[in-house]
């Protein structure tokens, strides 16, 4: 081809081959490769596909005569660290003028099918950042790939790339259609699609059936037709969020066509989905999961009622005998008496603490909120904790500032606060420990801290230790249900304060907590 009128018809008579046959990627490029090397002259050629692995997909040989295992070898060298593989690694365009003394040419023995002369090109087959293959042509000349005709190459290239890139999905369609019915239409979970304004383009089979409506009733509805995305501006921050592209999970309460309103965990979030940028809702059933929470509550709420009738009268009746025996000289059975008075009062003040537990977690309000001198608090507290330290033959310090405000509380139920922390520092501290209590002013309110001589806390458990059921585990630990501290995070959050703690490993820990002196703090936690 020496004119440009030659080069424009050969390139339409490519495209017009391409358009005739069968449109699969495998004869678009048998085809393609045939009429380029015909239309440049080439005697051989070959083009190579990959998996998006870079993994070899197929090969297309022109055989110049020669048998196809023949040329095996050398073809396979071209791919493996020749032109083929530069072309495909850096996707450009790579001419060799003479393969003769070009380094990137393999040199292979007794391939005499190999021509010991001439030039060579590869072409990357590249479009919309898919790498799809290479195609390479030698011909017997040298220099024979000049600007104009390499410029027509490309030009061929890229019909066939488009043309491939097509079929690859024309022909993928069938399977991603299988695949979305398999995902979305016959999900065991119900899956709702809408737009980003939250009208429903689309909904599965199990959608249908969960909130009894028809495909075509609930298709134009909007999201909050069919379930609460929350009040006031928590609502409109959910689907906000969503809009950013962020994943989120609430509980809310769907409304169904027919029958009652059930609970529900909805999980959203934002997919470009079918060529569509979308927002797809997973709605799972929790009513079996409700109902079983419910029954462990009022359980554990019977429980814990019932034991505190037995546990006062057990509390009075040693009491009664300390009255009456408080002339006995056997040292042993007043000791007995104090002892049973000490845990009988411990175990009441789990018990209390367990409902606490329940009736902060639902959200009801602080029972008793008055002001209150910490002073008391924190003497009583001392008091009732120092049998227990004396007994572990440990050491008690106070630190108390002499000018420490009001606080509107709870008094008993910050009085089991403060013992819980300490009766924990004892339980970890070691005999001849030191355990302190320290209390300063602070401009709003009242700062606290027990520490102890203990063992310390690994760093990675110091935000979950506030959590229920958690315990510091190590070699001969205490035993325990690990409750005492998620209690002492409810009650301290619920008068608006905050706890924490501070803990190095062999250097004991410090449980802190803050009580403001607002009155309001105490009914806004609550």
């Amino acid at each position: 081809m020496q004119t440009e009128r030659e080069r424009l018809h050969a390139l339409y008579e490519i495209i017009r081959s391409i358009r005739d046959v069968e449109s699969t990627p495998k004869i678009i490029l048998e085809k393609a490769l045939t009429l380029a090397a015909r239309a440049v002259g080439a005697e051989q050629g070959c083009l190579v596909t990959f998996h998006k692995d870079n993994r070899v997909s197929q090969k297309f040989i022109l055989t110049g005569g020669q048998g196809v295992q023949d040329q095996l070898k050398l073809w396979q060298e071209l791919i493996g660290r020749g032109l083929i593989g530069l072309v495909h690694h850096g996707r450009r365009t790579i001419v060799i003028h003479d393969i003769s003394t070009d380094p990137r040419w393999p040199r292979l023995d007794e391939t005499p099918i190999q021509l010991s002369s001439g030039s060579a090109i590869g072409l990357p087959m590249e479009k919309d950042g898919n790498m799809y293959g290479v195609i390479m042509l030698i011909h017997h000349d040298l220099d024979h790939f000049e600007p104009a005709l390499v410029s027509w190459l490309q030009a061929v290239v890229d019909v066939v790339t488009a043309s491939v890139g097509n079929a690859v999905m024309m022909n993928a369609a069938p399977r991603d259609e299988n695949r979305y019915k398999w995902l979305f239409e016959d999900a065991v979970v119900p899956i709702i699609i809408t737009n980003l304004d939250g009208y429903i383009i689309d909904a599965n089979r199990k959608a249908c059936e969960f909130l009894r409506y028809t495909r075509a009733g609930l298709i134009g509805q909007p999201i909050t037709a069919i379930h609460r995305m929350g009040t006031g501006p928590i609502g409109a921050n959910r689907f906000g969020s969503l809009q950013e592209g962020k994943e989120i999970v609430f509980r809310t309460t769907a409304w169904p066509a027919e029958g009652d309103d059930m609970p529900v965990v909805v999980r959203a979030r934002r997919l470009f989905f079918d060529d569509n940028d979308v927002i797809a809702w997973v709605e799972q059933d929790i009513s079996a999961q409700m109902e079983l929470e419910q029954l462990r509550q009022d359980l554990s709420a019977m429980v814990y009622h019932d034991l505190r009738g037995p546990l006062h009268t057990i509390y009075s009746s040693i009491v009664t005998l300390q009255r009456v025996l408080h002339r006995e000289q056997n040292s042993i059975v007043t000791d007995l008496l104090d002892v049973g008075v000490r845990s009988t009062q411990q175990l009441s003040r789990l018990v209390e603490s367990l409902l606490d537990i329940q009736r902060l977690e639902e959200g009801k309000a602080v029972l008793d909120p008055k002001p209150t001198s910490m002073h008391g608090v924190l003497a009583q507290a001392a008091q009732l904790v120092q049998p227990l330290i004396k007994e572990s033959s440990q050491t008690l310090q106070l630190d108390l500032s002499d000018f420490l405000p009001l606080i509107t509380c709870d008094s008993d139920m910050i009085l089991r606060v403060i013992i819980n922390l300490m009766e924990n520092a004892v339980k970890y501290t070691p005999m001849g420990g030191t355990i302190t209590l320290s209390a300063q002013p602070e401009p709003d309110g009242v700062h606290i801290r027990v520490s102890d001589t203990g063992p310390g806390i690994p760093r990675h458990l110091l935000r979950q230790i506030f959590d229920k059921f958690s315990r510091v585990k190590y070699k001969d630990a205490p035993k325990g249900v690990g409750l005492g501290l998620a209690f002492c995070r409810l009650a301290v959050e619920a008068h608006g304060g905050q706890i924490w703690v501070e803990s190095e490993l062999e250097q004991g820990s410090s449980f802190i907590f803050t009580l403001p002196t607002r009155k309001e703090a105490v009914s806004a936690a609550s």
